[in-house]
């Protein structure tokens, strides 16, 4: 928690204190309860803390896209009429239900953990944090936007890759190739027909 109250902070400072109260007490609200329901539901077993702290971090960072009105799996910087609505729900449905999967393994999936150390888990966070930068940053990059397009859907390969990884759930590494990867592509093949139809 004292992590997500750091990124709060820095990120309203970012924002110079353009502050929605009733966005920032919801996101709190969740952040708290979160806080609170995944340590005791994670606690009672063996190496749960990374996956803990990873599902702190991936929480944290949701909310934050939340706050800013955004929908972390599609291009926002692209008008609401280049989106494929199909596309973004079945997504949305494979990235939620890969959560519940995660959070599965560790209560009760203990056959589908990759390690059961902390190191699995551990290389989970460093990848979801890179691949929350490289989404941060993808359209802020100068050049076309068919690279910024497919820097921002390397940055969602990433991210359900870290998933598998900081749940230690090989079951998720093959839900995430199978069913995420191919979603990701036929989204990514969206946007870029839709720019260059422009």
């Amino acid at each position: 928690m004292p992590t997500a109250s750091i990124f709060l902070i820095c990120f309203f400072i970012k924002m110079k204190f353009k502050i929605n109260y009733k966005r920032l007490a919801w996101i709190i609200f969740i952040l708290l309860y979160s806080a609170l329901f995944f340590y005791n539901c994670l606690s009672p077993y063996r190496n749960f803390l990374f996956s803990y702290f990873y599902t702190m971090v991936l929480i944290t960072w949701l909310c934050k896209e939340y706050y800013q009105k955004k929908l972390f799996f599609q291009p926002n910087s692209l008008p609401p009429e280049a989106h494929n609505y199909l596309l973004r729900g079945l997504f949305a449905l494979f990235f939620y239900s890969a959560f519940v999967f995660g959070i599965t393994t560790i209560v009760w999936w203990h056959q589908y953990r990759i390690s059961n150390t902390p190191f699995v888990p551990m290389t989970g966070i460093l990848i979801l944090g890179y691949s929350i930068h490289l989404r941060e940053t993808s359209f802020k990059i100068k050049g076309e936007m068919h690279q910024a397009v497919t820097r921002f859907y390397l940055s969602i390969a990433l991210l359900i890759f870290s998933m598998a990884l900081g749940y230690d759930s090989y079951f998720l590494l093959l839900y995430g190739f199978f069913i995420g990867l191919p979603l990701i592509l036929l989204q990514m093949f969206h946007y870029k027909r839709v720019i260059q139809s422009e």
